[in-house]
């Protein structure tokens, strides 16, 4: 993070294996390093990073207790989540704020159209927001909340809403096309882009 958000996409994008993997197959991919607070965004073309962002995107907006009681809520979830800290919301409001984060990473893919919330989410340090991505993209993912897409944790396993934003990643059009955790592939299917 000490980096700044466009270094760490690129430093993401080349440790995960999805540079390599743009280069040897020809296929353009969006390598989306899903953490804590933010999601580092590298798109990548024939093995050439071609663009970077970051959205306010990850895991560690929210914060629990061992039952779920919110203890922290991150200012950027302002107008997006209506909890309070102190509060124990249901799980129905949390995959609603789950999917609407989800929402924004489908966004950047162009995989959906923009609205309001991608503008909202978009990381100011990253400069402009960039307005296309190539069609038949393929999504790769990394990070902390990665690693709930394919693998199933328990609510607040970690403190965090990591496992309830990876089922909705899974739920997403990001993961009903070709997509890669690291450096595997999980569907052989391309995505198309459009919305």
């Amino acid at each position: 993070a000490t980096a700044g958000p466009d270094l760490e996409s690129v430093l993401a994008a080349k440790g995960a294996g999805a540079v390599e993997f743009s280069a040897e197959s020809g296929q353009t991919v969006l390598h989306m390093d899903i953490g804590g607070g933010t999601s580092n965004l590298a798109l990548i073309e024939d093995g050439h990073i071609t663009a970077t962002g970051c959205l306010n995107v990850g895991g560690r907006l929210l914060k629990f207790d061992n039952d779920g009681t919110i203890t922290y809520i991150s200012p950027v979830l302002q107008g997006i989540f209506e909890g309070n800290v102190g509060q124990k919301p249901t799980l129905s409001q949390l995959e609603t704020l789950a999917d609407t984060l989800a929402s924004a990473l489908e966004m950047a893919a162009g995989l959906r159209e923009k609205t309001e919330l991608f503008p909202h989410l978009w990381t100011r340090e990253c400069g402009p927001m960039w307005s296309s991505v190539p069609r038949d993209v393929v999504i790769s993912f990394s990070g902390g909340v990665a690693d709930c897409i394919e693998t199933s944790h328990p609510d607040f396993a970690f403190g965090d809403l990591g496992p309830i934003l990876g089922r909705a990643i899974k739920r997403s059009r990001l993961c009903q096309g070709q997509y890669r955790l690291g450096t595997e592939t999980i569907r052989a299917t391309v995505i198309g882009a459009g919305c």
